[in-house]
């Protein structure tokens, strides 16, 4: 292949100039013959990779390029932002005018992604590469003795590199040039992405020329709560004890576990919605909210908008069978919420989701901004997004983080790129994605099963934003009730934060009519839970036909758990909708849901045994 598939000159009038600057920063940098062949430009989701990725190879390579992407939903969206021929009206040279009606007649750029229909004789003939990890797992399937036959590499969303496929990549072709691109330069291992770091394009430039959305946060609390353990003792702990043991792992993750604290929550990212929906009535908004787990979304941060009367949609990188038709749901504006577990991460691009709430708490970096970015995309004219969490997860140590990070303060950047051996062991961001359900704390008899429940009618708020406005806020708003001046002091001292505002309100009721409906669909989570935990205790697969071959494990084993709890109730399949909240609360608090996971599981070992 010659040069001349790359040698036109693009037009870059109507790119950003985010983009504009990062590609003439890529080909002055290439333009020495000595160069740093490895690099990597940072610039925060929504402000225009695909563009820049589409003009990357052109000046630039004279044989063909690979683009690579983490996950098939990203290798996709390439696809359709650069294949011309397929897209002629929506591909990212027309939407861009990076070139005219006429030179888009005369250019002989394809692309092809590698999947399951292509072979490797269709490299040939096309010019642009597109694959996941996944498909170059086998690179010789592909490449075998055409090592020189690339010689750029781009990488998406680079902080993965870390994965063996990427280094086994990069190692094959030798000679060619590799352009990283993130939003966030450090990996899942904690350490910094390979690459010389040529441009960066930060957050807040990103949000002052309105290229994505200004971030509010607002971390709720109670002013007291109360602990119980297992030995039966309770305590109360103030604003102030809060504050210190918000610290420790147990005690977030007991906060992640208290469906009172996630109430709390889901009324503020409902308070927040419902301001966005005032403030931009011509736009549509959505929550996206993140869980620790499968049960914790189903059966805690559910019921908590479903008590609102939100309709919620659950997805996750676990159980993948209904993932598609929830997100069409989410698209076509059918639910409000979309509880995400390790899913909804790069690739996914909604910009209607404008409340971010946390609900589970990220231990690192690298997982809350990439959370944070689903929320900050540009929907039409809104000027900002919402962060909501609770005080006692931690995140606004976080979002503190996050600022600093942005901001590139040297010595916190330090923190982060540190090397391995001197930080005494590190936090795996990959794996952080989403706490196990097991603790990830040794427990002592006094954490031992503990519960938390919130004291109190009112709920304080303490806001924050990424970027403030030119007329910045002289001082915090002292409107905390019942708080002296030394406990003030304490609390903010405590925190190492300079909040905006803050603010305290009653709590919303809620109507009954939602409580009786979540309280029914929890219970419908509940035995989900339940049939999850018989088919992982067998080693059987939720899609598997072990015990019927007309219908898959999950769904045979829960017809059995709904039928015996219907007879434990004392109901019919039709009556469920008649039972009172009552009804479903004492049930599931008899713990009788246990007592038929234990027959459940003993029915179907017998069955497995007799096969």
């Amino acid at each position: 292949m010659d040069k001349k598939h790359f040698d036109k000159k693009v037009n870059t009038s109507k790119l950003r100039e985010c983009q504009s600057k990062a590609h003439a920063t890529i080909l002055e940098h290439f333009s020495d013959d000595n160069a740093e062949k490895h690099i990597l430009v940072q610039m925060p989701t929504g402000t225009g990779k695909s563009a820049l990725i589409a003009i990357m190879p052109f000046g630039l390579s004279e044989k063909k390029v690979l683009i690579l992407a983490p996950n098939l939903t990203l290798a996709k969206q390439l696809e359709d932002d650069l294949d011309y021929t397929r897209n002629p009206d929506t591909n990212v040279y027309k939407k861009r005018g990076i070139f005219t009606d006429d030179e888009m007649e005369g250019l002989e750029v394809y692309t092809l992604r590698l999947e399951s229909s292509a072979n490797a004789g269709d490299i040939e003939n096309h010019q642009i590469i597109i694959a996941n990890y996944q498909q170059l797992s086998d690179i010789e399937k592909w490449f075998k003795d055409r090592k020189d036959m690339i010689d750029v590499i781009i990488i998406d969303e680079a902080h993965h590199q870390k994965a063996n496929t990427y280094q086994e990549v990069i190692s094959f072709f030798t000679g060619a040039k590799i352009i990283g691109l993130t939003a966030t330069p450090f990996r899942s291992d904690g350490k910094k992405v390979d690459g010389k770091n040529i441009y960066t394009y930060h957050f807040r430039d990103a949000i002052k020329q309105g290229y994505i959305r200004n971030i509010l946060v607002s971390n709720v609390t109670p002013q007291e709560i109360e602990l119980s353990f297992s030995d039966e003792k309770s305590k109360r702990y103030t604003l102030e004890e809060i504050v210190k043991m918000k610290e420790e792992a147990w005690f977030r993750q007991g906060i992640a576990l208290s469906q009172d604290c996630c109430d709390s929550i889901a009324r503020k990212a409902v308070e927040k919605l419902r301001q966005l929906e005032k403030d931009f009535p011509n736009s549509s908004h959505q929550i996206i909210a993140s869980a620790m787990s499968i049960r914790h979304g189903r059966e805690f941060v559910k019921p908590a908008f479903e008590k609102l009367g939100l309709k919620v949609g659950l997805v996750s990188s676990e159980d993948t069978t209904t993932n598609k038709a929830t997100l069409e749901k989410l698209r076509q504006g059918k639910i409000d919420v979309i509880i995400s577990v390790g899913m909804l991460g790069e690739g996914f691009d909604h910009n209607k989701l404008g409340v971010a709430a946390i609900f589970r708490p990220y231990a690192t970096l690298n997982p809350y901004i990439q959370f944070i970015g689903r929320a900050i995309r540009a929907n039409d004219n809104c000027k900002h997004c919402y962060v909501v969490s609770h005080l006692g997860l931690n995140q606004s140590k976080r979002f503190e983080e996050f600022k600093l990070f942005d901001s590139e303060d040297k010595e916190f950047l330090e923190t982060l790129f540190v090397d391995e051996d001197k930080r005494g062991g590190i936090v795996d961001l990959e794996n952080d994605a989403f706490i196990e359900e097991t603790p990830l704390y040794e427990k002592t008899s006094e954490q031992d099963a503990v519960k938390i429940t919130e004291v109190g009618s009112e709920v304080l708020d303490f806001q924050n934003q990424f970027v403030s406005s030119d007329e910045k806020i002289a001082q915090v708003v002292k409107t905390i009730q019942n708080l002296t001046d030394k406990e003030r002091d304490v609390l903010f001292r405590g925190m190492g934060i300079s909040y905006d505002a803050v603010s305290s309100k009653k709590k919303l009721k809620n109507r009954p009519v939602d409580e009786r409906r979540a309280a029914k669909s929890l219970l419908n989570e509940k035995e989900k839970s339940v049939v999850m935990d018989i088919m992982k205790e067998l080693g059987v697969k939720f899609g598997g036909r072990n015990f019927n071959k007309m219908r898959t494990n999950f769904v045979w084993i829960k017809q059995k758990v709904s039928r015996l709890t219907n007879e434990k109730i004392g109901c019919s399949v039709n009556d469920r909708n008649n039972l009172s909240l009552k009804q479903i609360e004492d049930f599931i608090s008899a713990g009788d849901l246990e007592k038929i996971k234990e027959e459940c599981t003993a029915y179907y070992r017998d069955k497995l045994s007799a096969r």
